[in-house]
C-alpha cells in the first residue's frame, strides 16, 4: 500500500492511499514420523522431502521430526539441511519420544536401601524367580563389600 500526500488550498493535507498486491510466500509444514525401526531415519527424511520437493522452492519450511531417542544421534542434518537449500527459509523442529523409566512407588531416591533399588530394578527386568534370587545374593554380597 502506498500513499500520497498533497496541500490542500488551506494548508491541510490530504492524503490518498492505493493498494499495490504483493507476491507473498508459501507456507509448507513437512510432517515426518520416526520410529526406532528405521535403521536410516535419514533416508526416510530425504524421501519425504522429496515428495514435496516442487512445493519447497522458495518457500517457507517447517520440518517437523517426530522420533525416538534411541535414533536421533543416527541423523545427518548436512544432508537434510541441503535437501531444503531451495527453501526461502527452514526450520527443523524435533519432538524427541524417551522411554519412560520405572518409579520407584511410594518411596523416594534417599530412602532407597542399594538393595532395595536393586529388587526393584530385576523385578521391573521380569526375570524368573531363580534368577532374581541369584542375582539378589550377588548384589547383597557386593554391597556387604563395598561396606567394609
Amino acid at each position: 500500500m502506498s500513499s500520497t500526500s498533497k496541500r490542500t488550498e488551506r494548508g491541510k493535507k490530504h492524503t490518498s492511499f492505493e493498494f499495490h498486491p504483493t507476491k507473498g510466500r508459501r507456507f509448507l509444514t513437512i510432517d515426518v514420523k520416526l520410529t526406532a525401526q528405521d535403521t536410516d531415519p535419514t533416508s526416510v527424511i530425504l524421501a519425504s522431502i522429496a515428495e514435496q520437493q516442487e512445493k519447497v522452492k522458495d518457500a517457507i519450511v517447517r520440518l517437523e521430526l517426530s522420533l525416538p531417542a534411541e535414533i536421533e544421534g543416527f541423523l545427518k542434518d548436512a544432508e537434510i539441511k541441503n535437501a531444503l537449500k531451495e527453501a526461502y527459509f527452514c526450520t527443523i523442529a524435533r519432538d524427541i519420544k524417551r522411554e519412560s523409566r520405572p518409579r520407584l512407588g511410594q518411596w523416594t531416591v534417599s530412602e532407597v536401601t542399594p538393595i532395595d533399588a536393586l529388587k526393584i530394578y530385576l523385578e521391573q527386568k521380569k526375570m524368573s524367580p531363580e534368577r532374581l534370587k541369584e542375582l539378589m545374593e550377588y548384589g547383597q554380597r557386593l554391597i556387604e563389600e563395598s561396606n567394609k
